[in-house]
């Protein structure tokens, strides 16, 4: 009897042992591959996405746009905290309206491109900075929202991600030629018949759409550098705007690749890591002699 007692006592510490370090080890390390699993797809889709959008950007010189843009983006969040409906929906409610009121704005010709964007600009920030600090608590993450947290990304995320990649890789697909000739020869799309106002509009929708997205990977303050950098780093080695849009997804993808991987190694924030990264290969990219784009 004793040995059956022994036996059973031993059977029962091991099971313990079993489930107190195994398994418990199994399921974190599950855990860490689901979020490190969920950071890759967000990173490779955002990635994509602005790489390709980006080339526009550039040629468009658009820059000052994408940086207005992603100022606004604040209030987008703090709409979103007001409203309950989320992140998504109060940044592409704000970057609709902000893109529309530009484009109007910029019809009547009152006032410089630059002036309109730098007044929407700060007001845009500066509403969100008030209403944040008005209707924020103290689980609100400013460090996140201003340079980015990847690591937080969730499956609904990566769904939204993929949906925005599919509408415009579908939109840029479709009306590649149309926004491509009015990028590069503005009077001859008008004279073909061409819409600048559609197509313009059409665009900055676009560029919307990417910043509430991508304001998980690297904030609100560093949104821009996936829209303008990896264009530049694709063009010294691009010989046609198909070749530029290529190399800079593939650019912006390889960038945020080493990005993520420095910040999960060190335990740092992610935007600034990536940009960092973007800027290394920038650098890089200047040792080589340019190609000319045609």
């Amino acid at each position: 009897m004793m040995w059956q007692k022994n036996m059973a006592t031993n059977s029962l510490i091991t099971a313990s042992i079993y489930t107190v370090f195994v398994k418990t080890a199994s399921d974190r390390i599950n855990l860490v591959e689901d979020f490190i699993l969920r950071a890759i797809l967000a990173a490779i889709g955002i990635s994509i996405i602005a790489g390709s959008l980006g080339c526009f950007v550039i040629w468009k010189r658009m820059s000052y746009f994408s940086e207005s843009i992603s100022h606004s983006a604040l209030l987008g969040v703090s709409l979103g905290l007001v409203s309950g409906l989320g992140l998504h929906f109060g940044l592409i409610v704000v970057g609709v309206i902000f893109a529309i009121l530009i484009v109007v704005l910029q019809q009547r010709k009152f006032l410089s491109n630059d002036a309109i964007l730098g007044i929407f600009s700060h007001i845009s920030l500066s509403l969100g900075v008030v209403i944040l600090a008005l209707v924020g608590s103290a689980n609100t993450d400013y460090f996140a929202l201003l340079f980015g947290d990847i690591l937080s990304i969730t499956n609904q995320d990566i769904a939204w991600i993929y949906a925005v990649l599919v509408l415009v890789g579908t939109l840029l697909i479709v009306f590649w030629q149309r926004l491509l000739l009015l990028t590069l020869n503005e009077d001859l799309g008008v004279a073909s018949g061409l819409n600048k106002l559609r197509y313009q509009l059409l665009f900055m929708l676009m560029i919307a759409l990417t910043v509430s997205v991508s304001v998980q990977i690297v904030g609100v303050l560093l949104i821009t550098s996936l829209l303008i950098i990896p264009p530049a780093i694709a063009r010294v080695f691009s010989r046609s705007p198909v070749q530029m849009v290529l190399f800079s997804m593939i650019t912006s993808v390889v960038a945020v690749a080493i990005g993520l991987s420095g910040s999960m190694h060190y335990d740092i924030a992610t935007g600034p890591t990536i940009v960092i990264a973007l800027g290394a290969l920038f650098i890089a990219s200047q040792l080589f002699p340019s190609k000319r784009l045609t």
